[in-house]
């Protein structure tokens, strides 16, 4: 999508970079640690800050000079959750998903090039998931990505990754989009994917498509994931994808029921 430069604001652009510098493992910066990442000089960051704070999107730790974001920040992400139909009536199912296999289960959705949990239930099991909503994973390397990217054309595909760095993380990652495409390609009109050490080569993970009422697009992914040798991979490829397979066919229906009430 071509933009035009007049219509930006800078100083938003700028205001978002600061809050995007915030993550789990960077939960605290200075305002010079930040005039670093964001590229300014620190008296502009500074009035970046000022005002973030003031609105009340982070907070001055003490009487340091190192800031952390705010609770309100969260109102952000909970509106555009709660904006998301598929998300109240995907939860009894995701929960059923994970007492059934009692492996971590996660709804995710496509935001462009990534894929973001949206919803997780934890495995009842001895392992813990150290994914939580919100956890962005990039979707050319992942098989949650790529059937997800397989409800567009290929065209869209090549367009969507034009000029993009092809990052890789096992030797599986499609390194080029002709890759990346061919990937996709194998993976229209399939149910189910299975990933064996595919993204995180100590992890497997099986994923379903959730389809909209209107053109069945996928519109969203049913997954689960678990360390490899939890399981057996003829398990894996039979109960478990079994499993992932109906709860992601249960969502779909249960969004078609819910549509038409409307």
């Amino acid at each position: 999508m071509e933009t035009d430069d007049r219509y930006i604001v800078p100083g938003l652009v700028r205001g978002l970079a600061v809050l995007q510098q915030f993550s789990k493992t960077n939960r605290e910066v200075s305002i010079s640690e930040l005039a670093e990442a964001i590229g300014v000089n620190r008296s502009s960051t500074f009035r970046l800050v000022y005002t973030l704070e003031h609105c009340g999107f982070i907070r001055r730790i003490g009487d340091s000079n190192r800031y952390t974001l705010s609770s309100r920040i969260l109102d952000l992400g909970f509106q555009y959750l709660s904006s998301l139909e598929l998300l109240e009536p995907s939860r009894p199912i995701l929960e059923h998903l994970r007492n059934q296999t009692t492996l971590a289960s996660q709804l995710l959705i496509r935001d462009g090039r990534n894929t973001v949990i949206v919803d997780c239930f934890q495995a009842t099991g001895p392992f813990t998931s150290t994914v939580s909503v919100g956890t962005r994973w990039p979707a050319h390397a992942t098989v949650t990505g790529q059937l997800m990217l397989s409800t567009l054309s290929d065209e869209a595909v090549v367009a969507l990754y034009q000029d993009f760095s092809f990052d890789r993380f096992t030797e599986s990652t499609p390194a080029s989009p002709e890759a990346l495409l061919e990937r996709v390609r194998s993976y229209r009109g399939k149910d189910a994917a299975i990933a064996w050490g595919h993204f995180n080569p100590g992890m497997a993970a099986c994923v379903a498509p959730v389809f909209s009422v209107e053109d069945r697009r996928i519109v969203a992914a049913v997954s689960v994931s678990c360390p490899l040798g939890s399981l057996s991979r003829d398990e894996f490829d039979g109960r478990i994808r079994d499993e992932v397979v109906k709860a992601a066919q249960d969502l779909s229906r249960t969004l078609s029921l819910h549509s038409s009430q409307f």
